[in-house]
């Protein structure tokens, strides 16, 4: 076969091979926009929305599926405790570094842009004598408990609407506490720490079917105390009860035989 034959063979095959291409691809076309009608809302609605939503917008972000399971439990700030743990010392360095700008705290030292500080804790709210507070934190009433100490530092805009503090908060617990625990260090009259909060009561209770445990130096069940027993002794509850023609062991004669024990179980 010649050269000629040879280029016939493959044109025919690369002919061949890009009909089928063709074929392929208008088929995939005409089969594509045919079948919209139908299987197009098959496939909506077999889909999750989550899906749908991707397919539609360049950029999406996958939710993933709760699996009908309850609500996070939401975490719960024990001031108490926080405050049980705070450090004074801590609390003054963060003073120093985010409120002596506005504020003193020294006995008798005079008002900045903020009120004096220094026995703030229990003390009545917008009353420090010589400073004009805001109408919004005037309005607000009440003494400054350890709770409303802790709302206030944290976002003061949130606690009181329209304050003219322009300061954002300590966010962080373990700084507004360590604050909240150094005012109080500076605060004569100042009122006991708040208890921290109780154990929940479902941690205390014995499992259903369980029994509860035995206090410290209560004494056995009684079950127990008939397995301790000796091997080949009978309890002391089981013991025959002497009869009244037995005399007592005091009285018995030397010469006479002692009487017959219980032979062991």
């Amino acid at each position: 076969m010649g050269e000629l034959g040879l280029n016939k063979i493959l044109g025919a095959l690369l002919a061949t091979a890009l009909g089928l291409m063709a074929l392929h691809q208008l088929s995939a076309i005409v089969f594509s926009h045919g079948g919209e009608g139908h299987h197009g809302e098959e496939q909506a609605e077999a889909t999750s929305l989550s899906e749908q939503m991707c397919a539609k917008y360049a950029y999406c972000v996958a939710v993933a599926d709760s699996g009908g399971g309850g609500e996070a439990e939401e975490e719960v700030f024990d001031l108490g405790a926080a405050l049980a743990a705070a450090d004074p010392a801590k609390g003054e360095r963060v003073f120093k570094a985010q409120c002596t700008t506005c504020h003193n705290i020294t006995d008798g030292g005079a008002n900045g842009t903020g009120p004096n500080l220094h026995g703030v804790v229990g003390a009545s709210k917008a009353a420090h004598p010589g400073f004009t507070y805001s109408a919004a934190l005037s309005g607000v009433g009440g003494s400054w408990t350890y709770e409303d100490l802790n709302h206030w530092i944290n976002n003061p805009g949130a606690f009181a609407r329209g304050t003219s503090m322009s300061f954002a908060g300590l966010r962080r617990d373990a700084d507004r506490v360590n604050v909240i625990a150094y005012l109080a260090s500076n605060s004569p009259n100042a009122p006991a720490f708040p208890a921290p909060m109780a154990a929940s009561s479902d941690e205390a209770a014995p499992a259903e079917g369980e029994e509860a445990p035995a206090a410290e130096g209560e004494a056995a069940p009684a079950e127990a105390a008939t397995t301790e027993a000796v091997e080949g002794e009978a309890p002391a509850e089981a013991a025959p009860e002497a009869t009244e023609t037995e005399a007592a062991p005091a009285e018995v004669p030397a010469s006479e035989e002692p009487a017959t024990e219980a032979a062991p179980l």
